[in-house]
């Protein structure tokens, strides 16, 4: 059943990562999160699938990064510490640990220095 919305309501369809390696970022995020991405061009899709409630687009730009992000990703999963040896071994880097009213996380960067979260809890 589609809820039917405003047509001046915009629905968010992707996150999209701007990423000097395509192929680099493809394979991080692939292999972090245990999917595949189709490549077409510049750009790496990642499929909707009914359990995700946003998909995630890569697309490679000419600049690198800059600066602080302004937007990034929160992740939740049952083994934060295990996650975390997973972000480190394919190439991401561990900030730090996180806490705040009995929420525990920590800040991650992937190998272009992109920030996301990954929280320990229950995956809903």
């Amino acid at each position: 059943m589609e809820i039917e919305r405003p047509p001046d309501v915009p629905l968010l369809i992707a996150a999209t990562i701007d990423c000097a390696d395509l192929d680099t970022m493809t394979r991080f995020w692939g292999d972090l999160l245990d999917v595949e991405f189709q490549v077409v061009e510049h750009f790496g899709f990642l499929a909707h699938a009914p359990d995700r409630k946003v998909t995630l687009w890569l697309q490679r730009v000419p600049e690198e990064k800059t600066g602080k992000n302004r937007v990034h990703l929160d992740f939740v999963v049952a083994d934060l510490d295990a996650a975390l040896r997973r972000v480190e071994s394919l190439g991401g880097t561990i900030g730090e640990r996180q806490e705040w009213q009995g929420h525990i996380w920590n800040v991650c960067s992937d190998p272009e220095g992109n920030v996301f979260d990954i929280m320990q809890g229950q995956q809903p």
